[in-house]
């Protein structure tokens, strides 16, 4: 059974009222058969938007966030996500497997990013594989074409007819 990391949002609640759904919620999945290896509280912050709750449709700013280490199967996280979103006092639910979250590269890039921009082996791949949209094509030819025109011609002078 894989690990996942399962992030609970619940509405602001009232201690008993909250220990109530973390409760419930850990049942669930206790009865679904996932193993619970560990669950942190995030503590009380505040939502980066607006969220509405499921009964009243109020509009919610600031909720608390729980975080679930579970093993549990494919299908068991498909379903718990299912039953769980229709809890009326969770806002939201996410699972995310440890083998999906982005890993850290193991090189350091300092020396390459301390360098002037021109210089940036990064910089010079992009300035390889530019291509000019159409509007930027035809400024730039315009601009070229001004200046092309703003250069004094001299025409030959031509020899004498006979």
């Amino acid at each position: 059974m894989p690990l996942y990391e399962v992030t609970l949002i619940t509405k602001s609640l009232s201690k008993a009222d909250l220990v109530n759904t973390i409760k419930r919620a850990a049942t669930t999945f206790l009865d679904n058969g996932a193993v619970i290896d560990s669950m942190e509280s995030l503590g009380h912050r505040d939502l980066p938007f607006r969220r509405t709750s499921k009964l009243l449709k109020e509009p919610t700013y600031s909720t608390n966030y729980f975080l679930l280490n579970t093993y549990m199967s494919i299908k068991t996280m498909n379903d718990m996500t299912k039953l769980l979103k229709n809890d009326r006092d969770l806002l939201k639910i996410h699972a995310v497997s440890e083998h999906e979250k982005p890993t850290r590269p193991d090189s350091c890039d300092l020396h390459e990013f301390l360098k002037p921009p021109a210089y940036r082996k990064s910089v010079e791949e992009l300035r390889e594989n530019q291509r000019l949209g159409h509007f930027p094509r035809m400024r730039l030819y315009k601009r070229v074409e001004r200046e092309w025109k703003a250069i004094p011609k001299s025409y030959p002078i031509p020899p004498p007819r006979k």
